[in-house]
């Protein structure tokens, strides 16, 4: 029998000392500030943004309150092969007819989920219907927070074949949902790929927020044409981070280890970059301090930024952005299509030549960290879908 062991979160008493010692001895005056065009984001991570966040993470965050928010979950630690996987198991209140996996990416974990965990699980408890709750598994990627560190890269594919196992023979389900943006949305699409219940796997369908995985194909109309032209300014000057997490990570972890400031700032530059801040907003008015904090310190308190990194390097062996000719993603796919999304929102019938799309519903707020950025929307596309799976197998 594959193993499981109950998990709490428990942070020592020590390391979180450790880690306030060095946010509060941070030398801020040997960093000279660079704006341009009256904009503190303009050359990364704000001073005057991060001097205040690092404040309250030294003398307001309450750590021990947010691990109480987290440990009201029922968690574990499933060994999955050679792997230990850190996970919140949430049984819904529905018919246990499968499960729901959400996966995160980078500069993300499992607290983007938080507040729709119960949501998608329990809906009667927000005004919905108690058979509507699914099920709800939400696992680390490996390397990340509390799962452990692998060995070697890890990229999407072999996650697939990790979370089908997983769900199958961990867990005990036949069949699952998988579901995710970032790296999530990769590692749903490889396990439509690889695991659909047709191929003999256990991923029935999936539903995603970004379109990560796509199949090679020449652009045939202006539609897609204008798609790729909107695309270009990421790809152009968004991805020095990727390509540094794909290259260096070794030499990012000595700049990164013991130095809680330089992860949060490295993590924080693309929460602001990639959250919907339209009309002025900033930052922690559409993710409060102690997320960002909480979220932070999945990487600090559990020493795995360095880990988190190798995701990039995996795909030199695996590839999951630019599909094979003849890939196609058979199971039936859902997608919700926010407007500030790092890449940009794609037509729907780009989408249709790599899933087998059934779903697809553009909204006009939000960005990357939907779960965080507009959970009500997210929660509702998510929970529509999974009624049309359920009405399918009819």
């Amino acid at each position: 029998m594959p193993e499981t062991r109950a998990f709490r979160i428990d942070v020592p008493d020590e390391r979180l000392a450790a880690i306030r010692r060095r946010v509060t001895a941070f030398p801020w005056d040997a960093i000279p500030e660079l704006v341009e065009h009256r904009n503190p984001w303009s050359a990364g991570a704000s001073i005057p943004f991060m001097r205040e966040l690092c404040a309250y993470w030294a003398d307001g965050f309450d750590w021990r309150a947010q691990e109480a928010r987290i440990n009201r979950f029922p968690q574990a630690i499933a060994r999955v092969g050679a792997q230990d996987i850190h996970l919140i198991h949430e049984r819904g209140s529905g018919p246990r007819d499968a499960a729901l996996v959400l996966t995160h990416g980078w500069p993300g974990s499992v607290v983007e989920f938080l507040e729709i965990i119960d949501r998608l699980a329990h809906p009667e408890r927000f005004g919905g219907r108690a058979e509507d709750g699914i099920d709800v598994v939400v696992p680390a990627l490996p390397g990340f927070g509390f799962s452990a560190r692998p060995s070697h890269p890890i990229g999407p594919r072999r996650i697939a074949t990790l979370w089908d196992h997983l769900l199958r023979d961990t867990l005990g389900y036949e069949r699952y949902i998988a579901q995710g943006g970032d790296w999530g949305s990769m590692v749903s699409a490889m396990a439509g790929l690889h695991h659909g219940v047709a191929r003999g796997g256990g991923c029935e369908a999936i539903h995603i927020n970004m379109l990560g995985s796509r199949v090679e194909d020449e652009i045939e109309s202006a539609e897609e044409a204008e798609y790729a032209e909107r695309c270009a300014p990421f790809l152009n000057d968004g991805r020095a981070y990727a390509e540094t997490h794909r290259t260096t990570p070794q030499t990012l972890a000595y700049a990164m280890a013991d130095n809680p400031v330089a992860q949060a700032a490295w993590i924080i530059d693309k929460f602001h970059a990639w959250t919907d801040l339209r009309g002025g907003r900033d930052l922690t008015d559409v993710v409060d301090r102690d997320t960002l904090l909480t979220n932070i310190m999945f990487y600090v308190a559990t020493e795995k930024f360095p880990t988190a990194t190798w995701i990039y390097r995996a795909v030199h062996s695996e590839p999951v952005r630019v599909l094979p000719k003849g890939s196609y993603v058979e199971v039936p796919t859902g997608f919700a299509s926010f407007p500030q999304e790092i890449r940009p929102r794609p037509p729907a019938k780009l989408l249709e030549k790599t899933y087998n799309l059934q779903q697809f519903t553009e909204y006009d707020k939000g960005g990357h960290f939907a779960a965080l950025e507009q959970p009500d929307v997210l929660v509702g596309d998510i929970a529509r879908f999974v009624r049309a799976v359920r009405e399918g197998r009819k």
